[in-house]
């Protein structure tokens, strides 16, 4: 796969601005004929040829192109319309397939009377397959008719796009590039032997502190099972395992085979690793015999090793069944969080081949019917190899159907709301990352530095995993790992408890928690910009609460948080770190009432349970005030408590103000740990 050099690409993408200016057919009026796949997808119809054009550096077929029904037919015509009338001095229309059979060229005034524009001789347009016609006079018009002698050359007939402009500046083909090539060069580097090997190296799944790096291995020696013959008169070959590496003070340790059962004597690849590296979604459904099926499984890690795959059912889709899905390849990812499930699959409802799909994790542990993130994304042509970066909102994919360099090449897009439905324009990764082939495969680690694909390009023997550093304008947004120990606040032993993370503001989502119970660990992703509330609970103790806050943070960073549960005995004393207030003010903030919820619940399990409320401030403003007002707020809990059926007598308060700091007041930080309700249980 060579590179076209790089001062074409340059050469290109400076007439973008001019290929701006025109207008592109957004409504289907009339045609001849078209091609109808027996899915009936839109594939190939006459309604790819409204917007813009398909092709862009990368000449072939494509679906993404009206096609007439029979080739060498004789005549055919699609009658378009455009959202503005204007008057227009050029017409530009984009061949594919057949270029040359463009024959006459029809224009409508606003009473729809049509006029003969242009007629064209059997010959190519020079620049073989886009035509800008320039006219001599203008014509107010926004309705034309494409008519094409199909018969001038052998074979079927494409038409990709078709535009009008007020002046005279020719169409080129661009590319949505992400980035301006005036930047530092990108540079693959080649993970080296430790990784890479003679054999095939593929489907890189960084995790997400970019210390484990695990792929795909095909026909190596020592992968599971014997060699097979795929292809009748091909060789025999060794199917594809998982393999595994970890990176040791910035050295690539040796890639060891993850072994069984997670590989087997069939295909094998992981699709996604959660953030503790603990579970791991896998392709295919793995059948006690040892077979495979069509679908998607997960394996839990413990204390024996990996748990053997257990399919994951995904509602109205049944792969291996080929129920609501017309092809057997798919491709999967998972979002950090395990709650969202990006597909590449093709079944009902799709713009033509593979589309991307999502899904949600629901109460019974089964997955949403699959919803088509729509055209924004998707095309007629084949969208694959999706990444969920950690952030939720960005998207990596591999796509024929969008201007690229090859084969398929790697884009990005940004999710712009929660329907998603609503994506940023698809922004190719450039050339110095898409070649003229087939690129796919794009992994980042949560830090947003670095990136994983796997390439032909330099390899050491078929394809290899390479590094690149990654640009600003294709990160996603920042996100900070949080990590650490439920640990007993007494004996400082690690405790088997879970622990949610909850937003407690805006939208108050759950965020799920890869939570260890054998060693009390917990690690989860989080998007900067919010304030967030851990709470971890267990029978026989106060269930605690620890606020990461990250409304100010606008860069990756990782946090060790430690949470400390108190045994439900007497004398000990509990912080409520996530029980808020207005500025100045008694009333609760609905941020709040989570934690108080659940100590209203230790105290209806725990009924001889007795507590003592305390309330403080910090030092600013009038003494006296602020002991008044500490009481307040604690009466103001006390009365949320009686609302939830505890009795007045079992909880007594008392306001300090600002007498009992546990923090020095010169800072704001400082202060805002001085400003707390804290309880001592009096009783059991």
């Amino acid at each position: 796969m060579n590179r076209i050099p790089f001062l074409f690409f340059f050469l290109l993408l400076s007439v973008g601005v001019q290929a701006q200016r025109i207008r592109w057919a957004s409504k289907l009026i009339q045609f001849s004929s078209e091609y109808v796949l027996p899915d009936k997808s839109p594939s190939l119809r006459a309604v790819q040829v409204l917007g813009k054009p398909t092709l862009g550096l990368y000449t072939d077929s494509t679906a993404c192109a009206w096609t007439p029904r029979h080739p060498d037919s004789g005549e055919e015509f699609v009658k378009v319309g455009f959202d503005t009338l204007m008057t227009i001095r050029q017409i530009t229309v984009v061949e594919n397939l057949g270029a040359g059979c463009l024959a006459q060229i029809f224009a409508y005034d606003e009473k729809g009377n049509e006029k003969l524009i242009r007629s064209i001789a059997e010959r190519l347009s020079q620049d073989g397959k886009i035509w800008n016609i320039k006219l001599e006079k203008g014509v107010r018009t926004n309705t034309l008719k494409i008519l094409l002698n199909t018969g001038r050359r052998p074979g079927y007939s494409q038409i990709d796009a078709i535009g009008i402009s007020a002046d005279t500046v020719s169409y080129k083909p661009t590319v949505n590039l992400a980035r301006s090539f005036t930047k530092k060069k990108i540079v693959l580097e080649n993970l080296g032997s430790a990784i890479n090997s003679r054999a095939q190296e593929l489907n890189p799944v960084i995790s997400a502190d970019g210390k484990t790096l695990f792929f795909t291995r095909g026909n190596h020696p020592d992968n599971i099972g014997e060699a097979v013959q795929e292809e009748i008169g091909g060789a025999k070959m060794k199917r594809q395992d998982i393999w595994v590496s970890q990176l040791v003070n910035g050295v690539w340790q040796k890639a060891q085979n993850i072994g069984r059962p997670l590989n087997n004597e069939e295909n094998n690849a992981i699709c996604s690793v959660s953030a503790n590296l603990k579970t791991a979604l896998l392709l295919n459904e793995y059948l006690p015999n040892g077979a495979m099926n069509i679908g998607v499984s997960i394996s839990h890690f413990g204390k024996t090793g990996w748990s053997f795959p257990r399919p994951v059912r995904i509602n109205q889709l049944n792969p291996h069944l080929n129920e609501n899905n017309h092809s057997q390849l798919t491709e999967y990812s998972l979002s950090q969080d395990s709650r969202v499930l990006l597909m590449s699959i093709n079944r009902s409802g799709t713009l033509g081949d593979r589309d991307l799909f999502v899904s949600f994790l629901q109460g019974n542990g089964e997955w949403s019917t699959p919803r088509n993130l729509g055209p924004d994304v998707n095309t007629a042509e084949e969208e694959g190899s999706p990444f969920l970066a950690p952030d939720g909102k960005t998207v990596y994919f591999s796509s024929k159907g969008w201007p690229g360099y090859g084969n398929h090449d790697i884009f990005v897009t940004r999710r712009l709301d929660d329907t998603w439905q609503n994506w940023s324009e698809p922004q190719n990764l450039g050339p110095e990352i898409n070649t003229g082939g087939w690129d796919g495969y794009f992994t980042i680690q949560a830090s947003g530095e670095y990136a994983y694909i796997c390439s032909d390009q330099n390899s050491i023997g078929q394809e290899d995993i390479f590094r690149i550093k990654i640009y600003d304008e294709i990160k996603p947004e920042p996100v900070v790992i949080v990590s650490g120990i439920v640990l007993n606040a007494v004996t400082k032993k690690p405790l088997e408890a879970e622990v949610v993370c909850q937003v407690l503001e805006g939208e108050k989502d759950s965020i799920q928690t890869e939570y260890n119970p054998e060693t009390g660990e917990y690690k989860l992703i989080l998007p900067v910009k919010k304030l967030y509330g851990l709470h971890s609970s267990k029978k026989g103790f106060i269930s605690a609460s620890e606020e990461v806050d990250l409304r100010h943070e606008r860069r990756f960073r990782e946090i060790k948080r430690n949470i400390l549960l108190i045994p439900i005995e007497e004398g000990n004393k509990i912080v409520l770190n996530t029980v808020y207030f207005p500025q100045s003010r008694a009333e609760l903030d609905s941020a709040s009432l989570s934690e108080l919820d659940r100590l209203a619940t230790a105290m209806k399990e725990n009924p001889g349970m007795e507590i003592n409320l305390e309330g403080h401030t910090d030092n600013l403003g009038d003494f006296n005030a602020n002991i008044v007002l500490s009481q307040q707020r604690v009466d103001a809990v006390k009365r949320y408590l009686a609302g939830k059926g505890i009795a007045a007598g079992r909880v007594t308060s008392k306001g300090y103000g600002s007498s009992r700091p546990i923090a020095s007041n010169l800072t704001e930080e400082n202060r805002k740990k001085n400003r707390r309700v804290e309880f001592t249980i009096t009783k059991i």
